[in-house]
């Protein structure tokens, strides 16, 4: 009789066991997300790329294929933020989500006022950029904006039409530099999104932007 009672306990033994498994796998993925989240939020360039390199020595070769690009994605981030301080940029943004690593750009950047085409001090802008975007598998849209004002001429009627045309050439540039083609996704917003008042000109300057978001939902193969 306790010989059998043993054995009856083993099963529920080995299911009780079981549950350990997921709970490690979650632990995983909360210390690399902590890991993360801190490493964006620190102002020393160094001490941001040493709290990344920890994170990889800790979790190397035990981290799934999706945590790994996890992993990337935050040193893309980082990245994005610094190469845009390096080039002296002002009023650029890099925000991370669950969903996407989120980069505004303004549109004096890139274009000049009410033109399509980019400028040629754009280059020294989206060329660093396209070489971070080309480390990651990820998606990558591209969103063009402007303000409120109708438009008087050029080559576009609405400024639906001028928002999109601005977003196609971004994606012109980094696929003529080597970029897959259907790593792209154009969006046209025109003066339909707005992040500031279209009342003043300070806000208009804000509403005409380029937005690039790379997406986070990549299904990696195990």
């Amino acid at each position: 009789m306790e010989r059998r009672s043993a054995l009856a306990k083993r099963p529920q033994e080995v299911s009780a066991e079981l549950w350990m498994i997921p709970y490690a796998d979650l632990m995983t993925n909360m210390m690399i997300l902590f890991l993360a989240l801190y490493a964006l939020t620190v102002a020393n360039t160094a001490t941001t790329e040493r709290t990344l390199q920890r994170a990889k020595e800790a979790f190397k070769g035990e981290m799934t294929a999706e945590e790994s690009l996890r992993l990337r994605e935050s040193e893309l981030a980082v990245k994005l933020e610094e190469t845009l301080r390096g080039l002296a940029l002002t009023d650029f943004g890099v925000r991370v989500t669950s969903r996407f690593i989120h980069l505004t750009l303004p549109s004096p950047v890139l274009f000049s006022e009410g033109g399509y085409r980019l400028t040629k001090g754009s280059r020294r802008v989206l060329a660093p950029l396209g070489e971070l975007f080309s480390t990651v598998p990820n998606t990558v849209l591209v969103g063009g904006h402007t303000d409120s004002q109708r438009i008087l001429s050029g080559s576009y009627k609405t400024n639906w039409e001028l928002s999109a045309a601005r977003a196609f050439s971004v994606i012109e540039f980094f696929t003529g530099q080597g970029m897959a083609p259907q790593k792209f996704q154009v969006r046209g917003y025109g003066e339909h999104r707005p992040i500031a008042s279209n009342n003043t000109e300070k806000g208009r300057a804000q509403n005409r932007r380029i937005e690039i978001r790379i997406v986070r939902e990549v299904k990696t193969s195990s």
